[in-house]
């Protein structure tokens, strides 16, 4: 493990964070068309599909109709709605929004969203992330919690909210950034598990006071 690879697990969890805040801007767009992989990549399809978009106002208008509404919406990104039976605010937005507390970790966003919208789970994972770069002492609670909350949090629906956005669009950015966050996702996941078998941590312990 090195500070490079740490370092990458804060710029991907930051933008996929972003990337599912509404709305998309301008200079997002610019800094997805910067971005460069390996040819080796599993991610670098889906992130050339993202690549093909950078018209904004069209992109926000798709993001409305898939994730925001108003009205019904074909993939709506709270972890309630695939878990509870299509019941929002149900206990997974209460299990989120206590790991968040118990980190003092409550994302600071200028809307008042369910605290299981996707880009606030992100945004936690961007957070642990970070801790886990810039704290040698709390590296270790930081990737374990981490991992407990992929595992527990948001793989158990997220395959279901990546296949109801393919379902639902034809645009090249969200079927591209559908399968990128998946697949980013689930390496991690991978990672982190690799992680605990070797080096186990209690999950949600909070991080050392300085």
């Amino acid at each position: 493990m090195t500070q490079e690879m740490l370092a990458e697990r804060v710029g991907l969890y930051s933008l996929l964070r972003a990337l599912y805040t509404y709305p998309l801007t301008e200079s997002l767009l610019k800094e997805v068309a910067g971005l460069t992989l390996p040819p080796t990549s599993p991610l670098r399809d889906d992130l050339a599909k993202m690549q093909s978009s950078r018209n904004a106002d069209a992109l926000n208008l798709e993001m409305t109709r898939l994730l925001e509404g108003p009205g019904r919406t074909p993939a709506p990104p709270y972890a309630s709605f695939y878990l509870h039976d299509k019941q929002l605010m149900g206990p997974a937005a209460i299990r989120a929004r206590n790991t968040y507390l118990t980190w003092q970790a409550w994302p600071d966003s200028g809307e008042r969203l369910p605290a299981d919208h996707l880009a606030l789970e992100l945004g936690f994972m961007a957070y642990l992330a970070d801790l886990a770069m810039s704290s040698e002492s709390d590296r270790p609670k930081a990737l374990a919690a981490s991992y407990a909350f992929l595992a527990e949090q948001i793989i158990p629906w997220l395959p279901r909210f990546v296949q109801s956005m393919l379902q639902a669009t034809d645009v090249p950015f969200f079927i591209g950034l559908a399968g990128f966050t998946q697949t980013a996702v689930q390496f991690d996941l991978e990672w982190l598990t690799s992680l605990q078998s070797t080096h186990p941590q209690p999950a949600f312990s909070a991080p050392t006071p300085n």
